[in-house]
């Protein structure tokens, strides 16, 4: 009876489904120093551009949820990222044995957005390149000259030149929404993950709890995940709104390659230095977000396990922050 339900509503908002003709960019921030750390995934940042409402091209036409009977808002986003992760001393001038190695990505990303009120999905491209030509040593340097933090000195014995990739697809399916008072409810929902390719291959699945206004219009912008966590792209036809959320996941990861990728410059015996990557892998998060028709903002709170067996600290943090503008 449940599905059927489901099945129903899907249809019966196709009319309330109108078209946003605002286009979102956003520029969104990670780093670990709100916990006093500086280790594991260190510092992200990504530039974003979504477009408005499009009609889906006939290349497109299955990735669509209007494809398979419901009526959905549709957009196409590109966004440059940047991302950099250090073992725990960054001091140390050589590299550690049982320490995850330096590694930065400085990739580029298309995706595929087709929202619902009780369905939204993102398909995705990501490539990019890791070593020193994602710039994440300079990246470092500069801004731990600028802050006063300790300058890393380990970056030589980072992951190697090499371009990686991977296709991935990202669904947020609504199990539950209720009002409770006039203009709020509170919200259940799956959010479930795969990707493949040579820089990470996984399946997650996860639950996210989500409680404030206009939650049908902005379903998906939230997301358990460590790494860029709000998705201001994802946001619908909604007006103005704000929402609280948590959620927890459960991951397992099949290859890393800023955890398995090669590097030069080590001490013989190479593979005294290696790491074993954790396969089965958790992330909490929980956060809040508001915007109005012009602009918006987003903070998130964000701990994981540790990506690799090795380990001295089994759980990292870290705090991100989004802003983007409509026009």
């Amino acid at each position: 009876m449940k599905y059927h339900y489901i099945a129903a509503s899907l249809l019966s908002f196709s009319a309330a489904v109108t078209a946003s003709e605002l286009a979102t960019v956003s520029f969104a921030l990670d780093n670990d120093g709100i916990y006093g750390s500086d280790e594991d995934y260190s510092n992200g940042i990504f530039v974003s551009y979504t477009s408005g409402s499009i009609k889906p091209y006939w290349l497109f036409q299955p990735l669509s949820l209007s494809y398979w009977g419901a009526s959905s808002l549709d957009k196409v986003e590109v966004q440059l990222g940047h991302k950099i992760w250090t073992p725990t001393d960054i001091e140390a001038s050589y590299p550690l044995e049982n320490d995850r190695p330096y590694a930065g990505y400085f990739h580029g990303e298309f995706n595929y957005i087709s929202l619902h009120p009780e369905q939204a999905h993102r398909f995705n491209l990501t490539i990019g390149t890791t070593g020193e030509n994602s710039y994440a040593d300079k990246a470092q340097r500069i801004v731990h000259s600028i802050v006063g933090s300790s300058e890393p000195q380990g970056w030589e014995y980072q992951i190697d030149n090499k371009v990686v990739g991977s296709l991935g697809y990202l669904s947020h399916f609504n199990l539950l929404r209720k009002q409770i008072l006039s203009n709020s409810s509170w919200e259940l929902s799956n959010v479930s993950e795969a990707n493949i390719g040579n820089f990470r291959s996984d399946v997650s699945t996860g639950f996210m709890l989500r409680f404030g206004t206009d939650l049908h219009n902005n379903f998906g912008a939230a997301n358990i995940s460590a790494e860029n966590p709000f998705k201001a792209g994802m946001i619908g036809t909604s007006g103005s709104a704000w929402f609280s959320f948590i959620g927890a996941e459960l991951r397992y990861r099949f290859n890393d390659h800023t955890i398995e990728g090669a590097r030069s410059a080590l001490p013989e015996p190479q593979d005294r230095y290696d790491v074993d990557l954790q396969h089965l892998q958790t992330t909490l998060v929980t956060g809040i977000a508001w915007y109005n028709r012009h602009v918006g903002a987003s903070l998130t709170l964000t701990g994981k396990n540790a990506d690799y067996k090795q380990a001295s600290n089994g759980i990292h943090g870290n705090g991100a922050i989004s802003l983007f503008a409509f026009f």
